[in-house]
C-alpha cells in the first residue's frame, strides 16, 4: 500500500491506548486468512462479537506477525472474535497475492455471519479506473447490507506510507459514499503514521509495529465505547 494527515486532537487518549497496546504487543493471534482471533483477557464463547476485516497489506500486518497487525491488537482490548481476511495487493478492483480483490473477503465474511465488518479503501486501486472502483465498492458494500442485514458495517479511507492525501481522496470519498448509503459508519483515520520515524518500514509503505499500534489507537478513539 501507499499514506495521510497527522491527528492534532486526543493526544492524551492516544497515547493512554498505545501504551495499553504495547503492553500487548507480546501477545500472540494468529490470523493468517480467515482465522480468529480473541481478545486478551476474553474467553472465546458464542457471546464473543464476530469481526471481520475487509483490506489490505496494511491490515494484514505485512512484514510483522499477523498478532501485531492492528486489527488483531483491537481485538485484543475489545475481546474480539475476529477474522482478519485482508490480503496484500487486494482491493476493490486490484487483485491481491491470492489472485482475488475484495470481493472475495467479502464472501467470506458473509459465510462467517459476521455482526461487525470494518471495509477499508486501498491505495492498491490507485491507477484503475475510478468509475470501475466505485462501481466495485457499492456492490461490495451492498452485498454487505443485504446478505448481513444486522450487521454494523464500518468503512475507513485508505491507509498508506507513500501515497498522498490527494491521490487517496477520491477512492476515500467514493467508499465513504457507499458505506453511508446503507447506513454504516465512516472513520477517517488520517495517517497515523507516515513520515514519522520509527513507525514506517524501510519499504517506506508498511508500518512497524509501533506503526501498526498507532493506528490502533486511532481506530480505538473514533470507535468509542
Amino acid at each position: 500500500m501507499l499514506a495521510r494527515r497527522p491527528l492534532a486532537a486526543a493526544a492524551t487518549a492516544i497515547t493512554a491506548a498505545l501504551l495499553a497496546l504495547t503492553a500487548l504487543s507480546g501477545c500472540s493471534a494468529a490470523n493468517g486468512g480467515a482465522a480468529d482471533a480473541v481478545g486478551a483477557g476474553a474467553t472465546p464463547s458464542a457471546s464473543a462479537q464476530r469481526v471481520a476485516i475487509v483490506g489490505d497489506s496494511i491490515e494484514s500486518g505485512l512484514g510483522l506477525e499477523p498478532s501485531e497487525a492492528w486489527p488483531a491488537l483491537v481485538a485484543q482490548t475489545r475481546g474480539w472474535r475476529l477474522d482478519n481476511l485482508s490480503v496484500p495487493g487486494a482491493g476493490f478492483v486490484a487483485q491481491g497475492s491470492d489472485g482475488n480483490d475484495f470481493s472475495a473477503q467479502v464472501d467470506t465474511a458473509i459465510a462467517a455471519k459476521a455482526q461487525l465488518v470494518f471495509i477499508g479503501a486501498s491505495d492498491n486501486d490507485l491507477g484503475q479506473d475510478l468509475a470501475e472502483v466505485s462501481k466495485a465498492m457499492k456492490t461490495a458494500v451492498d452485498r454487505l447490507h443485504t446478505e448481513l442485514p444486522d450487521a454494523r458495517i464500518v468503512g475507513f479511507n485508505a491507509l498508506s506510507g507513500a501515497a498522498s492525501d490527494d491521490d487517496l481522496a477520491p477512492v476515500d470519498s467514493a467508499l465513504q459514499q457507499a458505506v453511508e448509503e446503507v447506513g454504516g459508519d465512516w472513520l477517517d483515520l488520517g495517517q497515523p503514521y507516515r513520515g514519522l520515524a520509527g513507525l514506517v518500514q524501510d519499504d517506506g509503505e508498511h508500518p512497524t509495529l509501533p506503526g501498526q499500534q498507532a493506528i490502533a489507537a486511532v481506530v480505538e478513539s473514533k470507535l468509542g465505547a
